[in-house]
């Protein structure tokens, strides 16, 4: 049988094991024991980074605690939540935040974050549609010197979306008018650059072959048994280059006042357009022959010793063009 002393003995003994389970499962902040306070929560911050010049900072701890704050390497003050900073300066900031409990502060809380309302630059186009096009699906391409910044296009004046270079989109083909495409770049502030935008016009497409040209040429003062070249423009009225393959001349049959008959009396030598040796025209421009290696068309009064000639002086002929282009 225990004594009562032994039994007080087991009972304080019991008594200290239930203390030291509370310590365990609660916690218990300590400060001048040399126990730690703990540090508080950041519950709201700004964006890093930020295109703001204004900070706001929320943060939590233990119920009944106190904090105090400080910002890019200031003194810690006294502080409670939400502290608002503004007038930020360009660049990197730091806040940190510690809790106060009775004599005791925990370790800070730390944030950084960098401020930046500096616009990228303006995305530039590379490649764009040709103006005018003949194509539905169009493509366009850009760059920009903004490092990491995404992109915003719009189409024909329409809501801003997400893109990326290259871009291709299909024009509706019944508006003749002007199509249009704007590009703008975002950096990761959200800071939005100017826009750089492109129009063009849509004009139905030109068939492969047969597309349409005009020859003018003439020459002057021939005489018998010599060959006079003959003065040729070639001239393109299309929207694109054109490649001639074919070309040929023909002279009238008769003379103007007549008499004079070409069969009888002229003889011509054909410009040396061919399948391989093509005529490039550039879009709504003209060529004059002889060029691009190309030899131009000739004729010549023919020499008749035995045929008086005298019925051609002072005659003329038309000269009748044809020829064969494709795009």
């Amino acid at each position: 049988m225990k004594t009562p002393t032994n039994a007080r003995h087991t009972a304080l003994a019991l008594l200290g094991v239930f203390v030291a389970f509370l310590v365990a499962v609660h916690g218990m902040p300590r400060a001048a024991s040399g126990h730690s306070v703990v540090s508080p929560v950041i519950t709201s911050r700004p964006a890093d980074p930020s295109a703001s010049t204004t900070a706001t900072f929320a943060f939590a701890a233990l119920s009944g605690a106190g904090f105090r704050c400080a910002r890019d390497g200031s003194s810690f003050t006294a502080c409670a939540s939400p502290v608002t900073y503004t007038g930020l300066a360009q660049g990197r900031h730091t806040f940190r935040v510690a809790t106060l409990v009775g004599g005791a502060e925990s370790t800070p809380t730390a944030y950084g974050w960098v401020v930046d309302t500096v616009a990228p630059p303006a995305p530039m186009l590379t490649t764009v549609p040709a103006n005018p096009t003949s194509n539905a699906t169009n493509t366009a391409s850009w760059t920009s010197a903004g490092a990491g910044a995404t992109f915003r296009c719009s189409l024909e004046n329409g809501a801003w979306t997400t893109c990326t270079s290259p871009l291709t989109w299909v024009i509706d083909t019944s508006n003749n008018g002007q199509h249009q495409l704007a590009v703008l770049a975002v950096d990761a502030a959200g800071n939005v650059s100017a826009t750089t935008a492109y129009a063009f016009t849509y004009q139905k497409g030109l068939p492969e072959s047969g597309l349409p040209f005009t020859v003018a040429g003439s020459v002057g003062d021939l005489v018998p048994g010599v060959w006079r070249p003959l003065s040729v423009t070639v001239t393109n009225p299309n929207p694109v280059t054109i490649r001639v393959s074919a070309l040929t001349v023909a002279v009238a049959a008769d003379s103007t006042p007549p008499g004079c008959t070409s069969a009888a009396n002229l003889e011509l030598r054909q410009p040396s357009v061919t399948t391989s040796s093509v005529l490039l025209v550039p879009s709504r421009g003209s060529v004059t022959l002889p060029g691009q290696g190309v030899a131009t068309a000739q004729i010549r009064l023919r020499n008749l010793p035995t045929v008086n000639q005298d019925v051609c002086k002072n005659k003329s002929f038309a000269l009748t063009w044809s020829g064969t282009a494709s795009n």
